[in-house]
């Protein structure tokens, strides 16, 4: 059973709702699950940074103005001198601060805390204001025994102290207090607002996944009717798409395959044509002569008979001769590849028109400077040097000479097959090894083979990697060429 598969409206809308997903996810984990530790993680950053910023202005006459601003983020600063134990600089900010109401003994046990940690260490600690009462968090400083008792009760507070020394050598000890404000009391907001914006963003995942269905399906419809025209042979679609840049690609894609599908309706219909004149040809003389022969008294002589036979080897060439391209172009050919004398199978395809020209006057010339050796199928090579001098031997004009050259080159050779006929204008040049096409539209019985014989030439030659061509002047004739690599013996 086929399956349905998605539109892109329902696409787009699932994408944006898992897009949006994400992003709520995310929200709720921060704001949510993890404020708490994220807040207290800042908070943490900050006085560590404000320790880090006394330091480095501890010599400087900066200091003191250094200490109020941090004391203006609510932050309370000490800085004790250890060698003489007094406060150098005090800023006091919170109500709760412990760092203002401790004793010599207490500054003495963080300094020995602080430097046992490698000279920083952290306090956390509730504050009971009723009772002025320390409960300890993390740290050793204050007692820890109550905290399950007051734990959430009090908003916490850190004690930061760092260790650090002058420029003359005196040890400094800095102490730093700040408070951690609760954040339980904000997660009923922070709750409400994220159940708004989650309604929110899917109603906004449906708007756009809408509105941009619809921009993009739009012409993709459009172009899809059209494109179902063509599958019923009607060229008259039209793809003029401007929208997008892979959109307008895709109707530029479809019109040159509407273009292309059109002329080679055109030229198979041609084809069907012709190939059904030449087949009708012969079929009606052998039709005709065989019953001439039958029915007239003194009619059964050979002469008659050799027109039945030369109707009948002509039909059987061009039955091959759509054979052979079909299983040229279908891969269905094998190729025998091997090296072989190719000025020879020149020669010996050419001595095949010995006949024609005794019987209606045609010349063959070839010209050649010597035996070329090439690697390849050779029957097929001799097919393209046969219809190549076939075409020639069609077209030549009344002038019937037919010039073919072997060209011995530096590492290929190259064959040339040069007719006196009408010639053929640039533009069409191009097209000529088409499998339908025609330079004119008025069908000529071929003097010799099918009149398939240029797309026989294209197709052998581009799959035995030589290559072939035509020059042409109109009025003067034309030239068809094919060159291979050529091989020392």
């Amino acid at each position: 059973m086929k399956t349905k598969k998605l539109s892109i409206k329902w696409s787009v809308f699932l994408y944006l709702l898992l897009f949006a997903a994400v992003i709520l996810l995310i929200l709720w984990l921060c704001q949510v699950a993890f404020l708490d530790n994220i807040y207290k993680a800042v908070k943490m950053n900050e006085i560590e940074n404000a320790a880090d910023r006394i330091t480095a202005d501890i010599d400087s006459k900066r200091l003191g103005d250094t200490i109020d601003d941090i004391g203006s983020e609510d932050i309370c600063v000490s800085v004790v001198d250890m060698d003489k134990l007094i406060y150098l600089y005090t800023h006091h900010t919170l109500n709760s601060c412990a760092i203002h109401s401790i004793d010599t003994q207490s500054v003495l046990t963080l300094y020995s805390t602080a430097e046992a940690n490698g000279g920083s260490c952290t306090q956390r600690f509730m504050y009971d204001a009723a009772r002025r009462k320390y409960i300890g968090i993390e740290g050793e400083f204050f007692d820890k025994s109550q905290l399950a008792e007051y734990k959430g009760k009090f908003p916490e507070s850190i004690i930061y102290s760092s260790i650090t020394k002058n420029d003359e050598g005196v040890t400094l000890f800095i102490i730093l207090n700040s408070e951690i404000s609760p954040v339980d009391a904000t997660l009923g907001t922070l709750n409400k607002i994220l159940s708004a914006l989650t309604v929110i963003l899917v109603a906004l995942s449906l708007v756009l996944a809408l509105v941009i269905s619809m921009r993009v399906t739009k012409p993709i419809r459009r172009l899809t009717g059209e494109a179902k025209k063509l599958g019923k042979e009607d060229y008259n679609a039209k793809f003029d798409e401007k929208g997008y840049r892979e959109v307008a690609e895709l109707s530029e894609a479809l019109e040159h395959a509407k273009t292309e599908l059109a002329r080679v309706d055109t030229l198979r219909r041609e084809l069907i044509a012709n190939i059904s004149h030449d087949l009708r040809t012969p079929l009606t003389m052998i039709g005709g002569y065989s019953e001439m022969m039958r029915d007239i008294p003194g009619e059964n002589n050979a002469e008659n008979a050799q027109v039945i036979i030369d109707e009948a080897a002509r039909l059987t060439s061009l039955v091959n001769d759509v054979l052979d391209i079909s299983k040229l172009q279908s891969g269905t050919e094998n190729m025998d590849i091997k090296c072989f004398n190719i000025t020879d199978s020149a020669k010996s395809t050419l001595s095949r028109f010995s006949k024609l020209c005794e019987a209606s006057g045609y010349t063959i010339d070839f010209y050649c400077n010597g035996d070329a050796y090439v690697v390849s199928d050779e029957k097929c090579i001799t097919r393209v040097i046969y219809n190549l001098v076939t075409n020639a031997v069609t077209h030549t004009g009344e002038a019937k000479d037919i010039k073919v050259r072997q060209l011995i080159k530096e590492n290929s050779v190259r064959i040339e097959v040069e007719d006196s006929g009408d010639g053929i204008e640039a533009d069409k040049l191009p097209l000529i090894w088409d499998r339908y096409y025609k330079v004119d539209k008025v069908h000529r019985r071929a003097v010799e083979g099918s009149g398939l014989g240029l797309s026989i030439v294209k197709t052998i030659m581009e799959q035995t990697g030589g290559s072939y061509g035509v020059t042409s002047t109109v009025g003067v004739g034309s030239t068809f060429f094919i060159e291979m690599e050529r091989v020392d013996l």
